[in-house]
């Protein structure tokens, strides 16, 4: 996370973002604040940044147009996304359907950045390999796990490790990115209710009477916490991304509920009550959801990996598609590497001298690059394992889209330097 892009005008706001990343990592991030929305274009689509913070609501910036030409073509666009909001100019969940077709890590209300800025920095540098890795590094890591420990004092950045998840899983081809929103919506209610009833033990009756005499629930969370007892617990999310399975375990320290009642109560409500939303919502986008006869831990299992195509990038939607049947020879080695290919989907298998030396999926998102490149031959062979698609990109249409893209350049750059340093370190660690 050494590269960041503000897109506001706000010259208060952009202040206490400044203080608040120098504060943090002084001397290690560059930021940059470009002035208009043109500008702005050109940096996300030029120097790719790892995050990006839009002021969502800012008065002379047309952020939804922003919104509308990175969801126009996302093949370029890999970075989280903050963004920030006035909610007197617009509600959260108006926001929240009008971008959810972006990267959208968490948002936060303007009033509230100095306060939750910083801690929103730090878990998102904590774990950048979730979103940072993308395309570029899914091939290296083929299993992924870890934990977040989130202390009831966390509530209000809860979105963030909910995001996070969310992103990775959407990234790794788990679910599409049209789910994403709803998924991070299930997982944020599941912790929710970890801090709420199981940490703090608010019964849904203590809820309802605080909200009602204008408490919010950070009031009553903290009022709880001036226990030490309470203060003292935390919700665990455990996380394991494998070729199998995801699974997300949600862990809290509280005395657990009878689980079978509640569950059965579930049947009799709608998706629009809040009560239960949480559980509701992870019962839907999940494919397994399983408490323990505690009640303070919940499973959330997902067996189907989407292993549908992927977006063509927008400069290359109107190349030849190639249709592949399991046991196709895609490319063979001694011939010309005239083309390249765009993967969408497919796995294929890589032969040198008739040993199979590796394997291609949609996360290597080309296919023959080195040879094409620098106008040699094959030096390998590759067979497809599957039925699949790609699109075949001949020399003298590759040269036109750079041309029309010249980002795709910088993003392609980026790539092959990426794969070279997987390489080398690949050759010396072995």
């Amino acid at each position: 996370m050494n590269y960041i892009v503000i897109i506001s005008t706000d010259e208060k706001l952009n202040m206490t973002i400044a203080k608040t990343v120098n504060d943090l990592f002084p001397g290690e991030v560059i930021l940059q604040f470009p002035p208009s929305e043109k500008e702005a274009l050109e940096l996300l689509e030029f120097e790719l940044p790892e995050l990006v913070i839009i002021n969502l609501t800012d008065a002379f910036i047309d952020t939804e147009a922003i919104s509308k030409r990175i969801m126009a073509d996302d093949w370029l666009h890999n970075f989280g996304i903050i963004g920030i909001y006035d909610e007197k100019r617009r509600k959260e969940n108006e926001l929240l359907e009008i971008f959810r077709g972006i990267n959208l890590l968490t948002l936060l209300e303007i009033n509230k950045v100095q306060y939750l800025l910083g801690r929103t920095f730090k878990i998102i540098y904590e774990n950048r390999q979730l979103i940072f890795s993308g395309w570029l590094t899914e091939k290296l890591i083929n299993r992924v796990s870890g934990s977040f420990t989130i202390r009831n004092s966390d509530f209000m950045v809860v979105p963030v490790y909910a995001g996070l998840i969310a992103m990775c899983m959407v990234r790794r081809g788990w679910r599409e990115k049209e789910e994403h929103r709803n998924l991070q919506l299930a997982l944020n209610e599941l912790i929710i209710n970890g801090i709420e009833h199981g940490n703090c033990g608010i019964s849904y009756e203590e809820k309802n009477k605080a909200l009602m005499e204008g408490l919010s629930m950070a009031d009553l969370i903290a009022f709880k916490n001036e226990d030490p007892e309470v203060s003292r617990k935390a919700v665990r999310l455990d996380w394991d991304f494998s070729e199998q399975e995801v699974r997300l375990v949600i862990t809290d320290s509280g005395d657990g509920f009878d689980v079978a009642s509640f569950v059965a109560s579930l049947k009799d409500r709608n998706n629009t009550e809040l009560h239960g939303r949480g559980i509701m919502l992870a019962q839907s986008i999940g494919d397994k959801l399983v408490f323990n006869k505690k009640g303070n831990r919940v499973s959330l299992v997902f067996f189907e990996k989407n292993l549908g195509e992927k977006a063509v990038p927008l400069g290359f939607s109107t190349e030849e598609v190639v249709s592949v049947k399991k046991g196709d020879v895609v490319v063979k080695a001694g011939e010309v590497a005239d083309c390249l290919y765009y993967i969408t989907s497919g796995h294929y298998t890589v032969y040198h001298n008739n040993q199979a030396v590796g394997s291609i999926t949609p996360s290597d998102i080309f296919m023959g690059e080195m040879a094409f490149l620098l106008s040699n031959t094959r030096t390998a062979t590759v067979v497809a394992d599957r039925d699949g698609k790609l699109i075949k990109i001949p020399r003298e249409s590759f040269i036109s889209v750079i041309k029309a893209y010249p980002q795709y350049s910088m993003f392609i750059s980026k790539l092959l330097a990426r794969k070279l340093v997987q390489a080398n370190e690949s050759s010396t660690s072995s």
